[in-house]
C-alpha cells in the first residue's frame, strides 16, 4: 500500500509539472504580427512612439484633439481637450464683417466737420496744473498770399484767460531742422476771432515775403512759448500747411441731376496747371441735417473742366430727407501720385443748393463692387502689337543617345549644329 501511494503521488507530481510547462510555454510563445480588427467605434492605437503621418498610416479621426509637435528631445504632452458642447448644440459661427453698403466715394455723415481747421492744443505751465498754455493756427490750410496767423492763450482751471508772461512765437519748415527760425510778433488784439483787443487772446501774424515763402512752402512747424516765474520757459508746438494752392479754382457753376438712382453734382473748374485733383463735399438736408460725405478724384488738363460728385442713392434713400440738398464744406486739392503730399485750396462753406428731389426717388440698392476681371494676354492682344515676336529657339540635343566616350582622356564629340 505504501508503495502504491508513493507511485500515485509521483504521477500527480509529473502531471502537475506538465501543466506548468504547458502554461509557461503558452505565455512565452511569440504573438502574431497580424493587426487585430477593432470593434465598431473603437479607435486603433499604434504601439510605440508617435511619428509623423505618412501614406498608409492610420490617421486620427477629425474630432480627435490635436497634439502640438515638440522639439527634438522634449517630452510631448497632449494639448487639453476642448470643452464638450452640450447635447444638440452646434459650434458658434465666426463673426462676419458688416456688409459694405456704400462705395468708398460716399460715406455716411453724422455731423458737420470743417476741413482746413484744427483744434486747440494745450500743455500745463506749472506743476500743480493750475494753468494751461494753448495754441491754435487760425487756419490749418494757408494758401499764399494769405498770412500765417496763430492764436495763443493761457487759461486757468475754470477756463478763464490769464495774462501771458513774455509770449513768443516762431516758425520754420517742418522738414528742414537746419533752417533758421522766423520770429513772429505777438499782440493781444484778438484778431481772427470773436474776441476783442485786450481780452488776453494773443495773435501772432506773419505775412511771408518772397524769400520766406520759398522757405515755408509745405508743412510749417510753429512754436509758442512763455516765461513762467520760477519755472522757466514753457514751449508748445503746432503745425500748419503753407501752400500755393491747387492751381485751380471752382467757378461757382454747379449742375445737379438724378442718374441711375444716384444724385450727380457737376462742378465747373478753371484749371491753371494740369494735374490730379480731388474734390470733396458734405451733403446736408434743407435744415442742415447731415447726410453724406462725398469725394471724387480726376486728372484734368489746363483750361475749363468739370468734376462730378456722385452721391450714392442708398444714403439719400435711407436718410428719408427730401431736398433741396445743401452742398457745404467743399474743398479742392491738388494731389501727387505716390506721395502723401497735397496742395489744398480754401474751403467753401456753402457752395450749392440742389433741386427739391424726394428721398424716395433714389435707389435703395446696396453698393456692389465691380467683379474682378482677369484678361488673358495673347500674341494678338493690342498691347503686344508693337512688340517683336518671341525669339525662336532650337533644341540641338541629338535624338539618339550619344556614343560612349572613347578610351583615354579625349573628350567625347559634342552634338552637331543641325542648322548649319
Amino acid at each position: 500500500m505504501a508503495e502504491e501511494a508513493k507511485r500515485r503521488r509521483g504521477w500527480w507530481a509529473a502531471a502537475a509539472l506538465t501543466v506548468v510547462v504547458l502554461v509557461l510555454g503558452a505565455l512565452m510563445w511569440p504573438r502574431g504580427t497580424e493587426e487585430e480588427v477593432p470593434t465598431p467605434g473603437e479607435v486603433p492605437v499604434s504601439p510605440g512612439p508617435a511619428s509623423a503621418s505618412g501614406p498608409g498610416q492610420q490617421q486620427p479621426p477629425a474630432n480627435s484633439p490635436a497634439v502640438a509637435p515638440t522639439a527634438a528631445g522634449a517630452a510631448a504632452s497632449p494639448a487639453p481637450a476642448p470643452e464638450p458642447l452640450p447635447p444638440g448644440a452646434t459650434p458658434a459661427a465666426p463673426l462676419e464683417a458688416p456688409p459694405i453698403e456704400l462705395p468708398p466715394t460716399t460715406q455716411l455723415l453724422t455731423e458737420e466737420f470743417f476741413p482746413g481747421t484744427t483744434d486747440w492744443e494745450g500743455i500745463p505751465v506749472d506743476d500743480s496744473h493750475q494753468y494751461q498754455l494753448r495754441i491754435l493756427p487760425l487756419r490749418y490750410n494757408v494758401v499764399a498770399p494769405m498770412p500765417i496767423a496763430v492764436l495763443l492763450e493761457m487759461i486757468d482751471r475754470q477756463g478763464q484767460r490769464q495774462p501771458l508772461p513774455s509770449p513768443r512765437v516762431r516758425v520754420r519748415a517742418l522738414e528742414n531742422a537746419a533752417q533758421p527760425w522766423i520770429n513772429v510778433p505777438v499782440k493781444d488784439d484778438g484778431a481772427g476771432s470773436d474776441a476783442k483787443a485786450g481780452d488776453l487772446l494773443y495773435t501772432a501774424t506773419l505775412q511771408p515775403n518772397a524769400e520766406q515763402k520759398k522757405q515755408l512752402l509745405g508743412q510749417v512747424l510753429i512754436e509758442g512759448s512763455v516765461e513762467v516765474p520760477g519755472a522757466g520757459s514753457r514751449v508748445i508746438p503746432s503745425v500748419l500747411i503753407y501752400t500755393r494752392g491747387p492751381r485751380a479754382k471752382l467757378t461757382g457753376q454747379w449742375r445737379d441731376f438724378l442718374r441711375q438712382g444716384h444724385l450727380d453734382l457737376e462742378a465747373e473748374l478753371e484749371v491753371e496747371e494740369a494735374g490730379l485733383f480731388t474734390l470733396m463735399a458734405q451733403i446736408f438736408g434743407p435744415n442742415q441735417e447731415p447726410i453724406a460725405w462725398v469725394r471724387q478724384m480726376e486728372e484734368l488738363p489746363a483750361g475749363r473742366g468739370h468734376i462730378t460728385l456722385e452721391v450714392f442713392g442708398k444714403v439719400l434713400h435711407d436718410a428719408g430727407i427730401d431736398g433741396p440738398y445743401r452742398v457745404r464744406q467743399v474743398l479742392l486739392t491738388r494731389d501727387y501720385e505716390n506721395s502723401s503730399q497735397y496742395d489744398p485750396g480754401v474751403t467753401e462753406e456753402e457752395a450749392h443748393r440742389t433741386k427739391a428731389y424726394r428721398a424716395s426717388e433714389f435707389s435703395p440698392e446696396a453698393y456692389q463692387p465691380a467683379p474682378r476681371v482677369v484678361e488673358e494676354i495673347t500674341a494678338d492682344h493690342p498691347s503686344q502689337r508693337d512688340k517683336p515676336p518671341p525669339e525662336r529657339t532650337r533644341d540641338l540635343t541629338p535624338v539618339t543617345e550619344p556614343p560612349p566616350p572613347p578610351a583615354g582622356n579625349t573628350p567625347a564629340p559634342g552634338p552637331q549644329d543641325l542648322g548649319h
